[in-house]
């Protein structure tokens, strides 16, 4: 019986294997030629998210707890002061950084972290005002709920709409997937809120009494891109082996997991048959074997998706609701990329990770 079931893994392997290379034959790549990689800071330990403010400056979270300043290609050796203490354990501690849009006229800026303790942790998101080198005027906008015992899946994306309204992502505490599928709780959702912490009487399930009124999807895993294009969310998730997906949101839509996914346990065990479920959102992409996405960004009209495990950037196409994956753009990258960014100034910027990590700045010739 135990040799059977490691002969079984074993061939899903080696078809999963042949399926990826076989899908990365044709995939169009770029050369050295027509495009230049700068490397604009060095340093970072850690780090998770970076946002450009108005002046050029680059604001980058490092997981330990630190807000740090790359300004005119150095990065500067103090932190910002004023950064609410994180629970940095297993994926928690600081995570994402949003600039306002309004940020010209109001200075604020959004951090997502870890917050608690071993016992009892939570994704948290906070608003802040920056005046020069401090954050001040803190306030706490959210915390979901229920606290968990995980250090892990705490996801923490950020976004924002037009109406300046706040997107957060939380993933489904590792332990606690089943949440997913729940309203009765932020585990697993996209949550929507307004600048002051409260739920929107918009938001899908507001006057639903047996759900959370913040929650705008659910049925999410643990995700690392959150974007909006032209009204559009786009999101991104880690899978678990195999089954990493982008998805383009709608409110009240439930995107499946763990009741659908292409991937399977890590150890090797079958989470579910269903790949496709009634009332159930597939993915627009797939991608197993994972490549464990990242971030993603917009850039000239395409996504762009940096992954950690594959060590790559990929381009996708957009056509309505279609994705498709170009394949492998900047074939030279091969070490894991935690955020990918289009800056101001028209260029790709990437963030690697690590405890010894960089910021690269990728030109595209024409």
């Amino acid at each position: 019986m135990r040799f059977s079931k490691h002969i079984n893994r074993l061939i899903w392997l080696v078809t999963l294997l042949c399926i990826h290379l076989t899908a990365n034959a044709d995939q169009e790549q770029l050369t050295d030629t027509e495009y230049a990689v700068l490397t604009i800071a060095k340093g970072l330990k850690s780090p998770w998210a970076m946002d450009f403010l108005p002046n050029g400056d680059i604001l980058i979270t490092e997981r330990a707890g630190a807000l740090r300043i790359v300004r005119n290609g150095q990065l500067l050796p103090d932190s910002i002061k004023g950064v609410p203490e994180v629970y940095h354990a297993g994926q928690g501690g600081l995570l994402d950084i949003m600039v306002d849009k309004d940020f010209a006229t109001n200075n604020k800026v959004y951090l997502s972290y870890a917050h608690g303790n071993a016992k009892a942790n939570a994704t948290r998101l906070m608003s802040a005002t920056l005046r020069g080198d401090e954050l001040t005027q803190s306030q706490v906008l959210f915390t979901a709920s229920p606290l968990k015992k995980t250090a892990h899946h705490y996801a923490g994306r950020i976004a924002q709409f037009n109406d300046g309204t706040l997107l957060l992502a939380i993933g489904d505490g590792f332990d606690y997937r089943e949440h997913a599928q729940r309203l009765d709780n932020h585990l697993g959702k996209i949550i929507r809120i307004d600048q002051s912490g409260n739920a929107p009487k918009d938001n899908p399930f507001f006057n639903n009494k047996d759900a959370k009124p913040e929650i705008w999807s659910y049925g999410h895993r643990n995700h690392q891109a959150l974007i909006i294009e032209n009204g559009v969310v786009y999101e991104n998730e880690h899978g678990p082996q195999g089954g990493d997906e982008v998805n383009i949101i709608q409110p009240g839509f439930n995107y499946g997991w763990p009741v659908i996914t292409y991937g399977v346990d890590y150890n090797g065990a079958q989470i579910t048959p269903y790949t496709e479920y009634e009332g159930m959102q597939p993915p627009l992409v797939d991608w197993t074997p994972s490549i464990a996405p990242s971030s993603m960004t917009m850039h000239q009209g395409d996504l762009y998706v940096s992954s950690l495990a594959e060590g790559s950037i990929r381009r996708l196409t957009t056509d309505g609701e279609k994705i498709t994956d170009q394949g492998i753009v900047f074939p030279e990258m091969s070490e894991r990329l935690r955020d990918i960014t289009s800056g101001p100034d028209g260029n790709l910027y990437v963030l690697t990770d690590g405890g010894n990590a960089k910021i690269l700045k990728i030109t595209v010739k024409h």
